[in-house]
């Protein structure tokens, strides 16, 4: 294997487990944080897999492309974390959510950072470099 296989090949285990903590992340926080309107367990359920759904809905995009290890789902991927950059930037900022938007915070920059060296790697490996 090349130098340029195993970085790419480290970076986007650290992008692809550093995407999958993130929807966790929402997944959890969505749960930990119920609607006080919703008083069934059901409805509890379904509601918030809806807000869990919303909220990661930009994500499930990219997830064809990074299943075939494309590094233009990559880049799309590092555009895409931009969003919720500002989202948990925000959430550090309120004092209920501070710990959820340190989490979301973290893991879009391990996002970013890996999607970024993946895509640089794996450009120079197709191309033979």
């Amino acid at each position: 294997m090349s130098e340029f296989a195993v970085r790419a090949a480290r970076a986007w285990q650290v992008m692809i487990a550093s995407y999958v903590g993130l929807i966790l992340v929402f997944l959890i926080s969505t749960f930990a944080n119920p609607p006080e309107t919703v008083q069934s367990g059901v409805m509890l359920v379904l509601s918030g897999l809806g807000i869990w759904l919303f909220k990661i809905f930009p994500l499930l995009f990219v997830i064809p492309g990074l299943v075939k290890r494309s590094h233009k789902a990559a880049s799309w991927l590092a555009y895409l974390t931009m969003l919720y950059f500002v989202i948990g930037v925000m959430l550090v900022f309120t004092r209920e959510a501070a710990l959820w938007g340190w989490l979301i915070v973290a893991l879009v920059f391990a996002i970013f950072i890996s999607s970024l060296l993946f895509t640089r790697w794996q450009k120079r490996m197709d191309a033979g470099l």
